[in-house]
């Protein structure tokens, strides 16, 4: 097996190269629809986690609502 030392040696000249600009394009386009995914479904997320908290406060205001007006009678 070839020492890795020696490995990296041989072939430290394509560490430095860098790739065709359009690469990049297409890189930067599929990067940029990743992040507008992730986005949408954090947004969509929070607004879901809205709605929960207000239910469970309805509910929570309804059972006390509900067990004072029971007591009263």
């Amino acid at each position: 097996m070839p020492d890795l030392f020696e490995f990296f040696k041989e072939n430290e000249s394509k560490l430095y190269e860098s790739p065709p600009p359009k690469t990049w394009e297409k890189l930067e386009k599929r990067l940029e629809k990743r992040r507008q995914k992730r986005r949408r479904k954090i947004r969509f997320l929070q607004l879901g986690l809205v709605t929960l908290v207000l239910l469970f406060l309805l509910l929570a205001a309804g059972l006390v609502w509900y067990f004072v007006q029971r007591e009263g009678h």
